[in-house]
């Protein structure tokens, strides 16, 4: 289950483009969360501790370290924090390791190689009791 976040929210973004989160860091700023950004396994890994974060959004293709070897470490040193898993273009495989590894969502960026921050903040803002596996696919299919 996805927690929703409040004001003084943290979300810890892995990926090595974070640029390409800059219109979710902008809104997140709006409702007073800190986005934090990583660009390598490494980091991600010496930043991963309890309660550093209420959110984790990790990308598939990190340098050094695949996104799903990441997910695994966060399980363990970051037990009962959501885990997104993002792609940078829908891969069905890819879908069902996030699933099978306990990714909390599955999401890819658009063409423009961005994260559609509305559906996102729809969904961080659900009541926490949301399964985020009922709410709608926040991703799209490069053309």
């Amino acid at each position: 289950m996805v927690r929703s976040l409040r004001s003084q929210s943290h979300i810890v973004v892995a990926d090595a483009r974070p640029n390409d989160y800059r219109d979710l860091a902008l809104l997140a700023g709006e409702y007073g969360w800190h986005v934090h950004f990583l660009t390598n396994g490494r980091a991600a890994i010496q930043f991963a501790r309890p309660s550093c974060a209420d959110l984790w959004m990790v990308n598939v293709r990190l340098p050094e370290m695949s996104g799903f070897d990441l997910l695994e470490i966060l399980r363990e040193r970051a037990a009962g924090t959501p885990v997104f898993v993002v792609g940078d273009h829908y891969n069905p495989e890819d879908e069902r390791r996030a699933c099978r590894h306990g990714a909390a969502l599955y999401l890819c960026k658009d063409a423009t190689r961005s994260i559609d921050c509305k559906p996102l903040l729809d969904l961080l803002m659900t009541d926490p009791r949301v399964d985020p596996l009922s709410v709608p696919v926040v991703s799209q299919v490069d053309a």
